[in-house]
């Protein structure tokens, strides 16, 4: 292809020899009149001839096509990039999956090899308990005994009314299979109550569940203001130490409340009965240190 620069040069020298010869001297600039008006002729030429030479449609077209080809090859890399980075992904999840189930599997065996052991133990206890008698205790707030010792029965607490004054002091855990041999009704009597909870976080107004349960060690106690058990006991449970409130009328006794409470079943509008409350300690006779005052009072159950 001839380029427009060389095509006007061609004319331009074209128009000086054209010039030059109709002077027949061989000058290029001439002067006079008729030097002037060749040199003008000349320069229109020269500007004409300069113009810079515009494509064609079908060469905007090819462009326009090899630069689209051109976008469509870099979003075609771009886009396998990506799906190679996306497919690394998911292998090395995978790999993340596949070990975690390995250790999910191992976790498993280690539960049931403990359970195993649990089970053991708790038979090889409860063998020991026939020889030795055994002891009971009353875990309240729950339906179910600990793993070291065997359920005798489960049921709701209950005691006497909160504001009565000759009320009975302690509190106990009621069978949910009664009896009543149709005995008629005495002149005097006193009552007997279920229990709720007071002002128990996310139990209040609850009806309180409690289970009564046979460890395999002869002696059993409730140690208030701690959660550990002596040296060589066995911990059948911990909790917070409950009782009546210190305004109403009833006497209470103080119990070892479950640190994870249940509800009994349908208990749960507010009539009240015998009350747990967890019990709070008060600094001036009881000593502080090493207590600290108006802090809920932590218990532990403990066998051996």
């Amino acid at each position: 292809m001839v380029s427009g620069m060389t095509v006007g040069v061609w004319l331009w020298l074209g128009v000086v020899t054209t010039v030059a010869s109709a002077r027949g001297d061989g000058s290029v600039l001439g002067a006079g009149e008729g030097g002037m008006k060749t040199r003008r002729a000349a320069q229109r030429n020269w500007q004409v001839v300069l113009q810079p030479e515009q494509p064609s449609q079908s060469m905007r077209c090819e462009r326009d096509v090899e630069l689209l080809t051109l976008k469509t090859e870099l979003k075609q890399k771009a886009t396998e990039a990506r799906l190679k980075d996306t497919e690394t992904t998911l292998e090395e999840t995978k790999t993340t999956l596949e070990e975690t189930k390995t250790t999910l599997e191992a976790v498993k065996t280690k539960q049931e090899e403990t359970e195993r052991k649990l089970e053991a133990t708790r038979t090889a206890l409860l063998v020991q308990s026939k020889r030795t008698g055994g002891s009971t205790f009353v875990r309240w707030g729950r339906t179910t005994c600990p793993r070291a010792s065997q359920l005798v029965y489960s049921g709701v607490a209950g005691g006497g009314w909160f504001d009565h004054t000759g009320s009975a002091a302690n509190q106990l855990c009621l069978t949910m299979t009664p009896q009543s041999d149709g005995t008629p009704l005495p002149g005097y009597y006193t009552y007997l109550y279920g229990a709720e909870y007071e002002s128990i976080p996310g139990h209040n107004d609850q009806d309180v569940p409690c289970s009564v349960c046979l460890a395999a060690q002869s002696s059993t106690i409730m140690i208030p203001a701690t959660r550990y058990c002596p040296l060589g006991w066995t911990t059948q449970y911990s909790g917070y130490l409950a009782s009546g409130h210190h305004t109403h009328k009833a006497a209470s006794e103080y119990v070892c409340l479950d640190k994870d409470p249940e509800q009994a079943p349908g208990g749960h509008s507010n009539k009240n009965g015998n009350l747990f409350y967890y019990t709070v300690t008060q600094c001036g006779s009881l000593p502080c240190p090493p207590y600290t005052h108006n802090k809920i009072v932590l218990c532990v159950v403990c066998s051996k």
